[in-house]
């Protein structure tokens, strides 16, 4: 078995196309493509479909990205222990988080203490970065609702609440807190399907029997928080999403039942690798300080004393 052709499979899959990985591995587009050429004809299995620059794991494909990942995370564990990295004095973090209100303050503390680490960040909704997780194009995934999962280890982070967002001149600018009939008929802001925050709220609003006027509906936050803004309609969130804001109100949304937990988590075969204990234990150790970073405030973390977390990772099943 050709372990270079391996590895070249194992790279485009895990960038997700052909010329990125060709820059991790340092090498020419052309050459990387052969290698994978090689390894499919010669095993007569298709790996990968491709459509024009994109490129996605056919059935074969992804089962053996299943064992490279394995097989290679195990090559790099061992690289760790026997070079400088061990030390985190090098390496490489893939993140993925369903946004920057949540994961800034930790990379700070990251960086601060392991700064010759490269941290690359992709952001999305919450499905799309359990995706990435499974999927093994990140090795660190910081989304809710993974305390039952028995694919991941996780560390709880901050408890969420929910707020309901008004735009300055709305006749509820004035109010602290709005119950959850009160959205009966009231245009809403909506996140797009695979929106955890979404998923939540819409089950709260079944329970209760009230439905609400949809306006829009927004891939990111970020665009409901501007469409708020812009008085287009009212819109929930969770409250750090939305603190330190000056374009809306918020009000606390009372009677909803609605919360959330954030982890940091990883794969179960991930958890080992020296690069990914690291941040584990940083988001252990804010866990266990009860540290709390606030919305534009990325350095509020330092206020809490850190030390190191007592008993290691919690695996969350």
């Amino acid at each position: 078995m050709n372990f270079t052709q391996l590895r070249a499979f194992d790279m485009v899959a895990r960038e997700g196309g052909f010329s990125r990985a060709a820059a991790m591995l340092s090498l020419t587009q052309p050459a990387l493509t052969i290698q994978v050429r090689l390894l499919e004809e010669g095993y007569g299995v298709k790996l990968f479909d491709r459509a024009g620059r994109n490129v996605s794991l056919t059935t074969a494909g992804r089962a053996l990205f299943e064992v490279t990942r394995r097989l290679f995370a195990l090559e790099e564990e061992a690289q760790e222990m026997l070079t400088a990295s061990y030390e985190l004095r090098r390496g490489h973090l893939r993140v993925a988080a369903d946004g920057p209100h949540i994961v800034m303050g930790m990379f700070v503390r990251f960086l601060r203490r392991y700064p010759e680490v490269r941290v690359s960040v992709l952001l999305g909704s919450t499905t799309y970065v359990r995706r990435q997780l499974e999927e093994r194009h990140v090795d660190i995934g910081i989304l809710p609702s993974i305390e039952n999962d028995p694919s991941f280890v996780g560390v709880p982070l901050w408890v969420h609440s929910p707020v309901v967002i008004v735009p300055l001149g709305h006749p509820w600018a004035r109010r602290k807190a709005v119950r959850l009939a009160e959205l009966q008929g009231q245009p809403l802001m909506r996140r797009e399907e695979g929106s955890y925050t979404q998923r939540v709220f819409d089950a709260a609003l079944k329970r209760a029997g009230v439905e609400t006027r949809p306006v829009l509906e927004l891939s990111t936050r970020e665009g409901v928080l501007g469409a708020v803004a812009a008085g287009l309609g009212l819109g929930v969130v969770w409250k750090v999403e939305a603190m330190s804001d000056p374009r809306f109100r918020m009000l606390d949304l009372l009677d909803s039942g609605m919360q959330s937990t954030d982890y940091v988590a990883c794969l179960h075969g991930e958890r080992n690798r020296r690069v990914v204990r690291a941040m584990m234990e940083i988001a252990e150790a804010i866990h266990q300080t009860g540290a709390v970073l606030e919305a534009g405030s990325p350095f509020a973390e330092d206020r809490v004393p850190e030390r190191k977390a007592a008993g290691g990772r919690r695996r969350r099943s």
